[in-house]
């Protein structure tokens, strides 16, 4: 057996420093791609393979289509003290963008309607989904337009998954972490 010339702190220092770099480096690439649609590319992300819950509802299929902006990142905003999240976002209107995010307990959350896609609302239904969100919510009946706004403020620690009552079957969903 050929003995390594690094020691195992050298070993836990280089293994920090790549996924540092690459962290950044997929960041980077992602604010390169984005599309104005609200969806939170070039912010710091966590993989939601952290929240196999969050992962599980914005991509299942047996409960509405999986989520057309999501792709397997949530949007870090913790540093946020309020937070907006676009109704009828993306290409056909049938988004929130961004479609998850982490925020910090405390945070205000809001809704607001850009008026594409159509009459929206938010839905936290924890029954009706997938059974694991800790916070039900309603904005009420759906509306159109874009002079509507629907808030919430997360004080505890838990997630929160909603959807858009008319388009759930489009993947109009959505996800907050809270921590």
């Amino acid at each position: 057996m050929t003995q390594s010339p690094f020691t195992e702190a050298d070993r836990r220092t280089v293994l920090k420093i790549l996924g540092a770099s690459s962290a950044v480096g997929i960041t980077g690439l992602a604010g390169c791609a984005g599309n104005g649609n609200g969806d939170g590319n070039g912010a710091d992300t966590i993989p939601a393979s952290d929240y196999p819950a969050v992962d599980e509802w914005m991509t299942e299929t047996d409960i509405g289509d999986a989520a057309n902006n999501y792709d397997g990142v949530i949007v870090n905003l913790r540093d946020e003290s309020d937070v907006t999240i676009d109704v009828g976002a993306g290409d056909d209107g049938f988004a929130y963008g961004p479609s998850a995010v982490a925020v910090s307990a405390g945070t205000e959350v809001l809704w607001d309607w850009t008026g594409e896609g159509g009459q929206h609302n938010v839905e936290a239904e924890p029954d009706d989904q997938i059974g694991e969100s800790d916070y039900e919510f309603s904005s009420g009946e759906p509306v159109g337009g874009a002079d509507n706004e629907y808030s919430s403020t997360f004080d505890e620690s838990g997630i929160a998954l909603y959807h858009c009552e008319p388009h759930l079957s489009l993947g109009m969903k959505g996800s907050i972490v809270v921590d």
